[in-house]
């Protein structure tokens, strides 16, 4: 189990550094997702300017803008990222971001 949440904490971290992180204040997405983004908590995974991008709970700022283009994911991927993909818990947005980024 321990060396389990090691390999998903080393591949996260690798994903993220591979990708790169761009700080929301530098690339600002849409307006478009701001006004869709209604949860009340967790996290909630979206495509803004074709970018994976992290809202949390009902926040409107991104928490998190990835480098993972999501024109490179799968069409259903994309479906759903267009709908925004909720997420409970923080080891909850891990493992999905892990799923994009990988």
């Amino acid at each position: 189990m321990k060396r389990l949440i090691l390999i998903t904490g080393i591949v996260l971290i690798s994903c993220v550094l591979a990708q790169g992180f761009v700080p929301a204040s530098e690339n600002p997405p849409s307006n478009r997702a701001y006004e869709q983004t209604e949860s009340v908590g967790g996290y909630v995974l979206r495509d803004v300017g074709g970018r994976l991008t992290v809202f949390r709970g009902s926040e409107k700022e991104p928490y998190m803008i990835t480098d993972t283009y999501t024109s490179a994911l799968p069409r259903a991927d994309r479906l759903r990222l267009a709908r925004g993909i909720e997420v409970e818990s923080e080891a909850a947005l891990r493992r999905t971001l892990e799923d994009y980024c990988s």
